[in-house]
């Protein structure tokens, strides 16, 4: 490691599957530069995905690197490096313990981060590197092929609008099938029939995928074996080499592989699943020649989000718009009434913004709203009749764009607010929330209500709508044509759940546009 002085400079330890890594880098003249990186080989994927623990073991060893790792950042003047995992601590059933034992033992916070987390880091800076690559107008898929998941997505050229999470990766899918391995002599029968049972249940034909990025395990290694050109930053991989090559390693074993092409086998036995994926990845846009294949690391967006001016605002917006859009796609496929789920969502962002010194919220609660008002009616499309439970139970198992699961459930609950009592102690989901979280929701639920009440009838009746505080009340004044006796009913209703999480009482007064 080079150990020259760095001001300003950052570092990130990213703990992962297979190795523990850091990269220390400096934002200079313009440009975030990599001045150190570091790699040590920690295999925690077999541990997790073999037992679903680390091992003390493996828990040992981590600490004895990360020792090493902090010490090495002392001639950078950095004491408090930035530490975050994936899929190696994020499954770990011992992961709280292990975090725990990092913090005592090296003094170091983990961020552990949930998958609909990691992935938007990483579609983001693969959109980063798109500037390079010679793209076709049209919808872009991204798919990222991690030790122990994947995530795919559709890039419409400003916003991703479709993503799902597979937790499935080239390690974990060589550890799952192991042992089949070792008993078939026609494996790759199995493993592409076992990856076309996952990707055909993924629904982006409507899409229209124009072009095919693949990024993740053994990029390098692939794009070197396949001749790949690299354009700028990206790898133009030839879609026929990247074929070829998984057809000859079809049904080699890892010790051919890896004397055929000098590496270790258990790198050949990655090399092979990866291949086993990237190619089944290839389904969903038949007609490329080539794939754009962009190395990413996920340790250079949190270092870019922590040195460059104004970056964090642009990662913000960048999530906010995803996550809405793939509400909507979402949305859309249940058949939701999308100009009424707008409509709410502006009322509810009014109100919040109105009130945010009475509801002392931090901001990102309102993209809570937002996704609620979007996806509140999905439930109707499984049962009319208990429609918003079916929208809790729905958006509950959902994985929203960027968002943490606790965000997920928050989501939840406030959508499914609108008929039923989910957020109330009576409510089993709701009781075992943290105090904490309860008065979140209920805020936000009480909120929601509201302006879901002022669009009861889906007819955008009410214009011009003006919101006042005035000692105990918030008045709502509003411009009609038409009539509105049914949103001031539920106005009304809504109303009585609204003083008693805010202890203000909301009073509608409309005025009639003359004839």
């Amino acid at each position: 490691m080079n150990k020259k002085s760095a001001a300003r400079a950052a570092a990130v330890i990213e703990i992962g599957s297979n190795n523990v890594r850091m990269r220390v880098s400096q934002w200079t003249k313009g440009n975030v530069v990599t001045l150190d990186r570091l790699e040590y080989p920690v295999s925690l994927g077999h541990d997790v995905f073999s037992s679903g623990d680390i091992s003390f073991d493996s828990l040992r060893e981590l600490s004895s690197v990360l020792s090493k790792f902090t010490a090495a950042l002392r001639s950078y003047n950095i004491e408090k490096p930035k530490v975050i995992s994936c899929t190696a601590l994020r499954e770990a059933k011992n992961r709280a313990l292990v975090v725990d034992q990092l913090k005592v033992r090296n003094g170091l916070d983990v961020t552990v981060l949930e998958d609909s987390q990691e992935k938007a880091y990483i579609y983001k800076e693969v959109i980063q590197r798109l500037d390079a690559a010679q793209l076709q107008q049209g919808n872009t898929m991204i798919a990222y092929v991690g030790s122990g998941s994947i995530g795919v997505a559709v890039y419409d050229g400003q916003k991703v609008v479709y993503s799902q999470n597979i937790s499935m990766g080239a390690l974990k899918l060589h550890d799952a099938l192991h042992r089949l391995h070792q008993e078939a002599d026609d494996f790759y029968y199995i493993i592409e029939e076992y990856l076309d049972t996952i990707f055909n249940r993924i629904a982006i034909s409507k899409f229209q995928v124009k072009n095919l990025i693949l990024t993740g395990s053994q990029l390098e290694l692939v794009a070197q074996l396949c001749e790949a050109k690299k354009a700028g930053i990206p790898y133009q991989i030839s879609v026929k080499k990247l074929s070829s090559l998984y057809q000859s390693i079809r049904s080699a074993t890892a010790e051919s592989i890896a004397n055929r092409f000098g590496i270790t086998e258990e790198r050949a036995a990655l090399l092979y699943t990866s291949l086993s994926i990237y190619t089944g990845l290839l389904r969903f846009c038949p007609q490329a020649e080539n794939v754009i294949s962009p190395p990413v690391d996920i340790s250079e967006a949190f270092l870019r989000y922590q040195l460059v001016p104004k970056a964090e605002g642009d990662l913000t917006a960048y999530l906010r718009e995803s996550a809405l859009a793939c509400a909507e796609t979402t949305a859309r496929g249940f058949g939701c009434n999308l100009e009424h789920s707008a409509y709410t969502g502006q009322i509810a962002c009014q109100i919040f913004d109105k009130l945010k010194k009475i509801h002392g919220l931090d901001s990102s609660k309102r993209l809570i709203l937002e996704l609620a008002s979007t996806l509140h009616s999905c439930g109707s499309f499984v049962n009319v009749r208990q429609h918003s439970q079916c929208t809790f139970d729905l958006i509950k198992g959902m994985d929203i764009f960027g968002l943490r699961q606790s965000e997920v459930l928050e989501t939840a609950f406030v959508a499914g607010s609108v008929a039923n009592d989910l957020a109330s102690e009576e409510n089993r989901d709701f009781a075992w929330l943290s105090t904490e979280e309860r008065i979140i929701i209920s805020k936000l639920a009480a909120i929601f209500r509201l302006a879901n009440a002022l669009d009861k009838s889906h007819l955008h009746k009410l214009r011009d709508l003006k919101i006042h505080l005035e000692d105990d009340q918030v008045l709502f004044k509003a411009k009609a044509a038409d009539n509105t006796l049914l949103e001031r009913w539920a106005f009304e209703e809504s109303a009585q759940f609204f003083k008693e999480v805010f202890g203000l009482s909301p009073e509608l007064s409309i005025k009639f546009d003359l004839i």
